[in-house]
């Protein structure tokens, strides 16, 4: 049976959930602040965080003051999060079909989580389903390599120039799509949000040195991943060798910083 594209995504985040907080979260938790200060004063207020992977924004926002549920397909990342914070409701399902009812939640939150879904669109609506009238949704997204991302335009344009790029993967939403002008802003006004509002968040991707790249690719990139996977040896290891090189010019002493650059749009469910 041939895999679809969320089948290789739940494949792959089962299989990193193990190291999720060592690799991705340093950088994912960048937008942690901007996501929760977006809701105000979190005292009181039921939020839902949305492919909450490991649950450190789920866990940050019970820390406010928030009664908080939290969902993720990857049964492995739900179990790393049940392992590590109580008194949040963590739950195995679907972004784009939330087990939750109606007009449930003051705020929803997702970090970094649209890109990953086959149909973000869906997602979107969810979201608005499970809100009650005068609710937020806030949602982080990565800037590609033509807006400021250095970290995508090196990764990409090394992989590129080596890389077979048409290996037999599932067709998937372009990953940075939504964050161009314009793009998520009509998900959300198509879904009935108002008040959207688009906010830069300026992060950065730090390593001890530029061989920690094989960390990302192997643990923090399903996408990105797949495509070197499916590569011969040898240019599997030609990529490594010219990401590394590419990146030697960010290191600064003993550590490396390259700029990944994001956007976080929120939005209102209209009374």
């Amino acid at each position: 049976m041939t895999k679809s594209f969320k089948d290789y995504e739940h494949e792959g985040w089962n299989k990193t959930a193990s190291q999720y907080e060592r690799v991705s979260l340093p950088l994912t938790s960048q937008a942690f602040d901007p996501i929760l200060a977006s809701f105000g004063d979190l005292n009181g207020k039921r939020l839902l965080d949305v492919c909450t992977g490991t649950g450190h924004l789920a866990g940050e926002a019970a820390r406010r003051g928030a009664s908080v549920d939290a969902v993720d397909f990857s049964e492995t990342m739900v179990r790393e999060a049940k392992a590590q914070f109580s008194g949040i409701g963590f739950m195995e399902g679907d972004a784009e079909a939330l087990p939750y009812d109606d007009v449930s939640f003051d705020a929803v939150a997702c970090c970094f989580g649209l890109l990953h879904l086959p149909d973000p669109a869906q997602g979107v609506c969810e979201a608005y389903r499970v809100l009650k009238p005068g609710g937020r949704y806030s949602v982080t997204l990565w800037n590609g390599p033509e807006r400021g991302s250095d970290f995508f335009k090196v990764v990409l344009q090394t992989i590129s120039a080596i890389a077979d790029m048409n290996v037999d993967l599932p067709k998937a939403p372009p990953m940075f799509e939504l964050s161009e002008p314009g793009k998520i802003e009509a998900l959300m006004s198509d879904a009935g949000f108002v008040d959207i509002q688009r906010i830069p968040i300026a992060s950065v991707w730090r390593a001890r040195r530029a061989e920690d790249i094989v960390e990302w690719l192997n643990h923090g990139s399903v996408r990105t991943s797949l495509i070197i996977q499916f590569q011969k040896q040898g240019v599997r290891e030609r990529i490594v060798e010219e990401l590394v090189k590419a990146l030697r010019p960010y290191e600064r002493g003993t550590k490396i910083e390259v700029g990944r650059s994001s956007i976080m749009a929120t939005g209102v469910k209209p009374h």
